[in-house]
């Protein structure tokens, strides 16, 4: 069970860290048992301490209770947390876990190992993946649900989470577990842990120990979970479910457009239309199309069944070794080493290759035709074997055409970081010290696994008739085809290193009514540097391209803080403590934020807290120094609000062409001018502003009954400055509020639209968190448990621009925070775990209930509004998970469980209609029903 707060000799002093349920039980039992309690670093302050004497909204969860949960990874582990909106990767998503409390967004969390930072996530270097921390060398986790900029760092604005290693092990434990789901083609998670040490801290002054993971879950397809990708489920939300009366794109036997006098006809086909696709293939990847005529009939249409994968094959590795002296008068030196290792291999269909169009610069998508003429053995009815075609007449052909014969295009998306952290502590002339040096460090490369070609030496290839488009290849064509591969090419590369020493002093300055009043001061100086690079080969591919080729932003930056924290526990009943701590940016100068917290029990069963503090987040590298502004096609098709005005700008193809006569010699293809593909700009953006915030906390802590603790807390944030990217939707929702991010060229025609990241309006949120922990201890039946944590969220509003209209996102998509308007986050109103416990002897078991309240879902078309047909809101999800416990004996453990117990399939939603991917991928995994078993043993 979490660790609680603490209950003193007859009187009962509530803990400030008891906020969460699990929190305040099980300490509350060990404190009965011990009374004299060490006083220990708490996550949220510099000064050691009992931990009730803190008052914070700190919740802490202990290793044990995460086993009988049946939490396995820190993916869970995260996942699991009421106050966050945290997702697990799912599909090709390759940057991890990481951890979004408040809906604030992964970069205002600040996540810490030990009280450390770790090196940041390398492509976006501005969150921490939680993945890479090793799950068997956990002793707890402490979550502080307010700001922490006053002690951590002025970044951690939404709150702090603290993942916390054992101090020291003795002995050796293995534990193996696996995952199963219930219905067949994969999910499932395979887990090996083990962790040796050796020496007592006590008696020996010293320990060494070790700790190992590795896990690894295989890919889910969509084929083999049809209950979400039906097709009638598609077309009832909107979406555009599979037929083959449509027109064949890239294909294998590939595709054809006659061309006529250097220019596409109507004409399409295939040479192996007739005989249903079905061309010398060791499979078949095709099907008709059904389109009774013109262009696009007689083709082949990929499959729809072939290549969506619900979740990617992934693997995580984690390594940590720690070791601990103790020498002089009770000085301890500590040597702790991280090294771990992830990837995620995403499956894509085929590489494709071949258009009607020529290439454009701004838009990658578009390819050059890829042609072959009658001259070529491979062309229909000549020497190579492919079938003839009538009406053809030796006319030159334009190909769509997929290597499906190769299999799907995997990329590999592999993560690594490492940290070294010394740490010196002790005490000298009446100080409390701890002293250390961090050196950290985090590398991404993403690169093409398998089935990818380089763009123009296949047209090449085609062109000089080595390489059959339409049936395998000879021999000359495969091996060509091997040495135009781009697999086990890196496309993309990314660093971050994080490095600096600290220092942390406190003592006891005087005696105060309620105890003695402490001083904590302490600086720490990191410097980080950020560098990411994409090189040619992306220019060659031309999909599934991870960056902009030819390009190597960097960036770097110093931080200096000072910081000091006094705390006066005025009477036994009220404690107030203060802290500031001063920044100084390499490259935004200093910046002062305080923090004030105050604890007040008037009796024995009631306990009040609260917080204020002061936030500031300076943009993170990659939002000054990423990837240079870029011209780039717009993600939809629009009208240009100026030259094909409309009256719904936000519905594409309702415009027309303008006749103003001011614009009447432009001569203007309205092709090119409505619902069409427009130039925005993306990229990094040097001249952003930091963000600032306020945030406040007040709660209230009772124990009306012995053995019954609950607790209210309710917090605000306001920010300032926000960084985000608008999204398209919203520009053209108001073009004219708008207008100043619409550029244009001397004429009047569109240069681009800007969709960097901006410094926006504000952002404020506010809601309650909840908890409520009760336990029932019999003589002859065991122990029962009931326990429940959960967060209302009253508010989450955010500008899109400074003293712009306030839009209130709670249960819907489009969060400002999440650093793109386009990229939903979903915050939640009400979101609550609840659990039920019992335990006897050697024997626990454990029933949860995680529940999401309902929200409306993304509803981005036009068609999608309230009171249409395809409007959908997403009813409230409840999942049970069932575990149980049993020992052995002292050496052999194991855990049964049961994830989804009732088999509830994921909500349907329209978040990728294109891709006919739908279920609610923020709240769901689509693997339904699953059985883990877990075996631990101690030598």
């Amino acid at each position: 069970m979490p660790t609680p707060s603490r209950f003193a000799q007859p009187k009962l002093l509530l803990s400030s860290i008891a906020i969460a349920v699990l929190t305040l039980l099980n300490q509350a039992c060990a404190q009965q048992a011990d009374a004299a309690m060490a006083r220990v670093d708490v996550t949220g302050s510099s000064i050691k301490r009992l931990a009730s004497e803190n008052a914070l909204p700190l919740t802490t969860i202990k290793a044990e209770e995460l086993a009988s949960r049946g939490l396995t990874t820190m993916s869970e582990v995260a996942t699991s947390l009421t106050a966050g909106a945290t997702n697990e990767p799912v599909g090709g998503g390759g940057g991890g876990t990481m951890i979004n409390m408040r809906g604030l967004n992964t970069n205002r969390t600040l996540v810490l190992l030990n009280g450390r930072r770790l090196a940041n996530e390398a492509i976006g270097d501005s969150a921490i993946n939680v993945d890479v921390i090793p799950m068997s060398a956990i002793e707890r986790v402490e979550v502080l649900r307010d700001g922490a900029s006053a002690i951590y760092g002025t970044d951690a604005i939404a709150g702090v989470v603290n993942f916390i290693t054992k101090r020291a092990i003795s002995g050796t434990s293995i534990s193996a577990s696996v995952v199963a789901p219930e219905r067949s083609g994969g999910g499932g998670q395979r887990r090996l842990s083990l962790t040796t040490g050796t020496g007592d801290l006590a008696k020996d002054g010293w320990n060494i120990y070790a700790a190992f993971d590795t896990q690894k879950r295989s890919a889910l397809m969509q084929r083999d979970r049809p209950n979400i990708s039906d097709p009638d489920d598609i077309a009832r939300l909107g979406g555009t479910a599979f037929t083959s009366n449509t027109s064949g794109s890239s294909s294998s036997p590939a595709n054809y457009t006659v061309y006529a006098n250097g220019k596409p006809a109507s004409v399409t086909g295939n040479p192996y239309f007739g005989a249903g696709c079905v061309a010398p293939y060791p499979g078949q990847y095709t099907v008709p199309s059904a389109k009774p005529s013109g262009a696009g009939s007689k083709t082949c249409v990929l499959d729809p069944n072939l290549y969506p994968q619900l979740l990617a094959e992934n693997k995580q590795t984690t390594f940590l070794t720690k070791d601990s002296l103790r020498h002089g008068d009770g000085n301890m030196l500590t040597v702790e080493l991280l090294s771990s290792e992830s990837y995620i291999d995403a499956l894509n269909p085929r590489q494709p290759f071949g258009a009607q169009t020529d290439y454009d610069k701004l838009n990658p998508g578009l390819r050059k035709p890829l042609m072959i003429t009658k001259k070529r053995q491979w062309y229909p009815g000549g020497a190579g074997g492919v079938p003839a075609v009538a009406g053809l007449n030796g006319a030159d052909l334009a190909l769509t055409w997929s290597l499906d014969e190769l299999g799907p295009a995997i990329t590999d998306d592999r993560q690594n970081s490492h940290r070294l952290v010394l740490t010196e502590e002790g005490q000298f002339k009446g100080w409390d010290y701890k002293a250390g040096f961090n050196y950290a460090y985090s590398k991404r490369s993403v690169s093409f696994l398998s089935g990818y070609a380089r763009t123009p030496e296949l047209y090449k290839g085609v062109a000089d008739g080595v390489l059959n488009p339409f049936g395998q290849q000879d021999q000359a064509g495969k091996a060509y085809l091997d040495s135009i591969s781009a697999d086990g090419l890196v496309n993309r590369r990314a660093e971050v290193h994080y490095y600096g020493p600290d220092l942390t002093m406190n003592r006891e300055l005087m005696p105060l009514a309620g105890g003695a009043l402490a001083l904590a001061v302490g600086a720490d100086l990191h410097r980080e540097t950020y560098r990411d690079a994409s090189g040619d080969i992306g220019d060659a591919v031309v999909y599934k391209v991870s960056g902009t080729p030819n390009r190597y932003p960097h960036g770097a930056r110093t931080v200096l803080g000072t910081y000091l924290e006094l705390d006066a526990p005025f009477t036994k009943q009220l404690n107030v403590n203060l802290a500031v701590r001063a920044d100084r940016f390499s490259d935004f100068g200093t910046t002062v934020n305080p923090k004030a917290s105050v604890r007040y029990e008037p009796s024995k069963a009631l306990m009040l807290r609260a917080t204020a503090s002061t936030g500031f987040r300076a943009p993170t590298l990659p939002e000054l120094y990423g990837t240079p502004q870029t011209r780039a096609p717009s993600t939809s098709k629009l009208d240009d609000p100026v030259l094909c005005p409309s009256a719904t700008p936000g519905i594409s193809g309702t415009g027309t062409l303008t006749t103003d006569p001011k614009y009447a010699g432009l001569n203007l293809d309205a092709a090119k001018v409505c619902g069409s593909t427009l130039t925005v700009l993306t990229g990094a953006n040097p001249g952003l502003e930091p963000e600032k915030s306020k945030t406040f906390t007040a709660g209230i802590v009772i124990e009306p009954v012995k053995n019954l603790v609950a607790s209210l807390d309710f917090w605000n944030v306001d920010m300032k400055g926000t960084i985000a990217q608008i999204s398209e939707d919203t520009i053209f929702g108001d073009v004219n509020k708008y207008n100043r991010l619409f550029v244009r060229n001397a004429d009047g025609t569109l240069a681009y639209i800007t969709k960097t990241r901006l410094n926006m309006g504000g952002l404020r949120t506010r809601g309650i968190d909840a908890s409520l922990n009760s336990t029932l201890p019999t003589a002859t039946m065991g122990r029962f448990g009931l326990s429940f944590d959960g967060t209302y969220v009253n508010k989450y509003e955010g500008q899109n621009e400074e003293g712009g209209d306030w839009i209130d996102s709670v249960g819907q998509p489009g969060a400002l925070s999440t650093g793109a308007t386009s990229a939903n986050t979903y915050v939640f109103k009400w979101k609550h775990n609840l659990r039920l416990s019992w335990s006897n002897g050697g024997f626990g078991t454990q029933l949860t209930q995680s529940y999401t309240s309902s929200y409306i879902d993304t509803n981005a078309l036009p068609s999608q509004k309230p009171g249409q047909p395809f409007y959908n809101e997403i009813e409230p999800y409840i999942l049970y998970n069932l575990t149980a416990n049993y020992a052995w004996n002292k050496q052999l453990k194991f855990t049964f469980g049961v994830n989804n117990l009732l088999d509830v399939d994921p909500p349907l939603s329209n978040q990728r209609l294109s891709s006919r991917v739908v279920f609610a991928q923020n709240i769901a995994k689509p693997i339904g029903r699953a059985y883990n078993v877990r075996v631990n043993y101690a030598f």
